[in-house]
C-alpha cells in the first residue's frame, strides 16, 4: 500500500516543480517543507500529503487537504476495494473506480471519519498562496465510512427501482396492481413519503379522490418539500372542486421546482378561479 502513497506524493512534487519553475522569490515559495518527504504512518493508519494553490489561504489549504484525501481513497483504499470486488466475482466490465470516486467526493465534501491534519504549511506564491497538508485517517474509520456510503447508495438505488416499477404500473393502466404495490411498500416503510404519494396517485387514477387526498397529505406530512406531493395534490383538489386550494398546491410545487411547465399550469389553475 505504501508505494501508492509515495507515488501520489511524487506526482504532487512534479506539479509543484512546474508551478515554481521561475524559482522562488523573496518571501515566496522556497522548497518543500521538511516533513513532506516523511510518510511514516502509525500502524493501522493511512497518511498522505496534498499540495494546493489558491488566491486566498483557505482555498489553498482546502485544495491541499482534498488532494491528500484523494491519494488515500484512490490509491491505498481504492486498490483494496477493487481487489475485493474482483474477489467477490463482480460481473464482467463492472467499474468499481466510479464507486471509489463517488465515495471520495462524499468524504471530501464533509468530514471523513477520523481524519486528522498532521502537518500543514502555507506560503506566498505570486499573487496567491500554496499550501501543503499532511492528512492521516485510521483504516478502520475509512472502511466504516465506505461501508456506510455503500449502504446508503444501495438504499437510493433500490428506491429508484421501486419508484420506477410503481410508475410503470400506473402508466400502463394497472392501477389496482400499482395500489397494491405501493401499499406493500408503505407497510414495510411507513416513514417513506414516496409510497404514500404513490398510493395517492393510484387512488386518483381509480377515482377515489378523498382517499387519494388523504394518502397524499400523509406523504406531505412526512416530507413537506415533495414536489410530486404538491403537484398531485393540485390535481386531486381540482377533481374535488376545491380550486383555490388546487392553485396553492401548484404554487408550492412551482416554488420547489420552477419550470415553464409549472408556470403554465399555475396560470391555468389561476384562470379557473377568476
Amino acid at each position: 500500500m505504501r508505494r501508492f502513497l509515495v507515488a501520489g506524493l511524487w506526482f504532487a512534487g512534479l506539479v509543484l516543480a512546474a508551478c515554481t519553475a521561475d524559482g522562488p522569490k523573496s518571501g515566496e515559495t522556497g522548497g518543500l517543507p521538511s516533513w513532506v518527504a516523511s510518510l511514516h504512518a502509525p500502524k493501522g493508519v493511512y497518511r498522505a500529503v496534498g499540495f494546493g494553490q489558491g488566491e486566498e489561504i483557505p482555498e489553498a489549504v482546502q485544495t491541499a487537504r482534498k488532494n491528500a484525501l484523494l491519494q488515500i481513497v484512490e490509491s491505498s483504499f481504492g486498490e483494496s476495494v477493487r481487489y475485493r470486488y474482483r474477489k467477490e466475482g463482480a460481473r464482467e466490465g463492472l467499474s468499481t473506480s466510479a464507486s471509489v470516486h463517488d465515495f471520495y467526493d462524499a468524504a471530501s465534501s464533509g468530514n471523513l471519519f477520523g481524519q486528522r491534519v498532521v502537518h500543514n504549511a502555507v506560503r506566498r506564491a505570486g499573487e496567491g498562496y500554496v499550501a501543503y497538508v499532511m492528512v492521516e485517517v485510521a483504516k478502520k474509520d475509512i472502511l466504516q465510512a465506505y461501508a456506510s456510503f455503500l449502504k446508503e447508495k444501495k438504499a437510493r438505488r433500490d428506491l429508484r427501482l421501486a419508484e420506477t416499477r410503481g410508475a410503470v404500473l400506473l402508466e400502463t393502466g394497472h392501477f389496482r396492481k400499482a395500489l397494491a404495490f405501493y401499499r406493500t411498500k408503505a407497510g414495510r416503510e411507513p416513514g417513506n413519503d414516496v409510497w404514500w404519494i404513490g398510493i395517492g396517485a393510484a387512488q386518483y387514477r381509480l377515482g377515489a379522490y378523498d382517499k387519494a387526498l388523504s394518502a397524499t397529505d400523509k406523504g406531505l406530512l412526512i416530507n413537506p418539500r415533495s414536489f410530486y406531493g404538491y403537484w398531485n395534490r393540485s390535481s386531486i383538489l381540482e377533481k374535488l372542486g376545491r380550486r383555490r386550494e388546487a392553485v396553492e398546491a401548484v404554487r408550492m410545487a412551482c416554488a420547489l421546482r420552477p419550470s415553464e411547465v409549472c408556470r403554465v399550469r399555475l396560470q391555468e389553475a389561476e384562470m379557473k378561479v377568476r
